[in-house]
């Protein structure tokens, strides 16, 4: 045989044992997957000096207000144009609180910020049918005032801890 076809076989043979292996998950991590829920919503906040206050809407399980603190001053990037920053997140909803660390970029290339931030959910701070949840939330969004007042969008997953029985999520509403 071949140097190559030998190598070729090889390659099949690790490959198919990485399947094998992969395609093998327990009950509980295909619970924890049946728990999670992609989500998506809109939110309109208005800045003060320590952060901002809003509301998200059409965000199912997310419907509820948002408080955002920052957490960090704002920091240069190396686009001039461009500044990071982190802020802790909470949305309070009819049923718990979701609260997340965030860290985000703005730019004010336009005259109007848009920015961006992932935002990593907390487990042991949030409340609720929240609590012990994981998953990332990714917001885009800009002002439309020049500043006090931010509109964006919010996607991500959401991986609840628990079951959380057949509950419509899109009445979901504070």
């Amino acid at each position: 045989m071949k140097a190559t076809s030998r190598k070729f076989m090889a390659l099949v043979a690790v490959v198919l044992t990485l399947c094998l292996f992969s395609s093998e998950q327990t009950t509980s991590a295909l619970s924890a997957r049946s728990n999670c829920r992609n989500v998506n919503g809109t939110s309109s906040e208005v800045g003060n000096p320590t952060g901002t206050v809003g509301r998200i809407t059409n965000g199912g399980i997310l419907n509820g207000t948002t408080q955002l603190f920052y957490t960090s001053g704002i920091l240069p990037t190396p686009d001039p144009t461009a500044f990071s920053y982190t802020t802790v997140v909470t949305i309070t909803t009819n049923k718990g609180q979701l609260k997340t660390s965030n860290v985000g970029v703005f730019e004010t290339e336009t005259g109007l910020f848009r920015f961006s931030e992932i935002g990593r959910i907390d487990p042991n701070t949030s409340t609720g049918r929240f609590a012990g949840a994981t998953g990332v939330l990714f917001t885009n969004g800009k002002t439309i005032d020049g500043g006090g007042t931010f509109q964006s969008l919010i996607i991500g997953e959401i991986c609840l801890a628990h079951g959380d029985g057949d509950e419509d999520d899109e009445n979901d509403n504070q």
